[in-house]
């Protein structure tokens, strides 16, 4: 199975790639802060990986 690159993601890669190789310290890991509050967010969402997807 073949999947194509997004071109918005592959642009958006592409960014951060010259980013890291030209000013590295402007990029950070993310803080516990952040993690938790991504977890908090999606906590009692359930989903079916196996599921097709909606056409919108």
């Amino acid at each position: 199975m073949t999947s194509a690159i997004d071109p918005t993601a592959q642009t958006f890669l592409g960014f951060l790639e010259q980013e890291a190789a030209s000013d590295p310290q402007r990029l950070r890991p993310f803080g516990g802060h952040i993690v938790q509050r991504a977890a908090d967010l999606v906590e009692d969402i359930e989903i079916n990986l196996h599921a097709a997807l909606e056409e919108d």
